[in-house]
């Protein structure tokens, strides 16, 4: 039972990770200070990141994509980091024992009981 939680647990922290690239911030009008600090990830937003954006309301509606952390300066919160680990991890943990329950057709409490 070991090896899947931490199979499990490695993929859940490779999705939280990966999450601040695949959810994007939308922005309709020009915000009022132009100097913007978002939050990207999910699903509990954790990576900080400030965007300055433009002034031209002709660009807008416009998505705001998260930049390397290498190439911008990002600060993580720590708490949502966690929740989204979990989250995750609960997620593709109950995949992986419904999918192996049916795959190895292990029998349920009932019908262990139901044998003479």
């Amino acid at each position: 039972m070991r090896k899947p939680v931490i199979i499990t647990l490695i993929i859940a922290l490779i999705f939280t990770f990966i999450s601040p690239f695949i959810f994007s911030k939308y922005l309709e009008d020009v915000p009022e200070p132009l100097e913007q600090s978002f939050l990207f990830g999910g699903p509990f937003p954790y990576a900080k990141q400030s965007v300055t954006v433009s002034d031209d309301t002709s660009s807008y509606p416009k998505v705001i994509e998260f930049t390397s952390p290498l190439d911008a300066e990002t600060s993580i919160q720590w708490v949502p980091f966690l929740l989204n680990i979990l989250s995750y991890f609960l997620l593709f943990f109950s995949i992986y024992s419904i999918t192996s329950r049916f795959i190895n057709g292990r029998a349920t409490r009932k019908e262990k009981e139901d044998q003479p």
